[in-house]
């Protein structure tokens, strides 16, 4: 009796899981209408209706294979749905939490498609709470694949947009064809300094540069790690032709410097950018200046042609 009452709750539990399938559309509907339309999902995210309903119907099919299939795999399946499940929402800019408060009305869905089933039946709360053990246990894989894939793939987002970040915060400017800028500003960390070596060590030899100065302007605190790397940056442009000049550089930071019992003796130092301009051959002039000097050297050329 109890073999046979066994296998009778094993067919229906096929049946339901058939069901589940077969109405994954209406219930990934029946979704839209209780989330999405209340908290406006797919308009402020700018995930189309059809790519959010293909997901669920997925996810759904899935729940339904958990109880009508022996499937060895059936656990990976899920893992693979939670993780672009949890990538696709870090790409549209959905927070973790928007997503995941999906999760109660998406349970409501699947359990009023379970009660239905189950009246249908007359099973009782035994086969009710076999049914409900398999639909969590996968429910459980996909959260717990989502929120993992939302992490690191947040994460790598992130990464990313901080490495392009630091590109721009450490800017090579030519001037001439031998002369270039390097201007920082803004707080110098030891992350920072040595992207900031190895950005100047690469542009300096792509635009054969003879001198790079870098300007401090902008600088107001300096550790001893970030010193270091700046005279570690010194001693490397010098390795490969090019001079380095330190501008800028602030009493009070210099002080500092002078403090940790670190030595400028063998940098090029200045305290403001238009003498290190000069070091390197160029002169800043005044629209006063150029105008002048336009003047006489237009002269001068009448004068000789005369």
């Amino acid at each position: 009796m109890g073999e046979e009452r066994e296998m009778m709750s094993e067919n229906h539990m096929i049946r339901i899981g058939e069901a589940i399938k077969a109405n994954s559309r209406t219930m990934a509907h029946q979704l839209f209408s209780e989330y999405d339309e209340k908290y406006h999902f797919n308009h402020n995210f700018g995930r189309s209706e059809e790519d959010v309903a293909a997901s669920r119907v997925e996810l759904f099919t899935l729940l339904g294979k958990a109880l009508t299939d022996e499937d060895d795999n059936l656990m990976d399946e899920v893992y693979k749905w939670g993780k672009n499940a949890g990538k696709a929402a870090v790409s549209h800019g959905i927070s973790a939490d928007m997503a995941l408060l999906a999760l109660s009305p998406a349970r409501r869905v699947i359990y009023r498609t379970l009660k239905e089933e189950l009246i249908k039946s007359d099973l009782g709360f035994d086969a009710f709470f076999d049914v409900s053990d398999r639909v969590n246990a996968v429910l459980d894989q996909a959260i717990y694949a989502f929120t993992q894939a939302y992490v690191e793939y947040h994460d790598e987002t992130f990464s990313q947009a901080q490495e392009e970040l630091l590109e721009l915060s450490v800017p090579v400017v030519p001037l001439t064809s031998t002369v270039a800028i390097l201007p920082v500003i803004g707080t110098i960390d030891t992350h920072r300094s040595k992207k900031m070596l190895n950005q100047a060590l690469e542009r300096g030899s792509e635009l054969s540069l003879n001198y790079l100065i870098i300007d401090l302007s902008g600088v107001h605190i300096i550790d001893t790690a970030v010193a270091h790397n700046l005279f570690q940056l010194n001693d490397a442009l010098k390795v490969t032709g090019i001079t380095a000049i330190i501008s800028g550089l602030r009493p009070e930071l210099a002080q500092t410097i002078v403090n940790l019992g670190i030595s400028f003796n063998h940098m090029t130092v200045t305290s403001r950018l238009e003498q290190a301009l000069e070091k390197t051959g160029l002169v800043i002039k005044t629209e006063e200046e150029a105008a002048t000097e336009t003047k006489f050297d237009t002269a001068t050329l009448k004068k000789l042609t005369m």
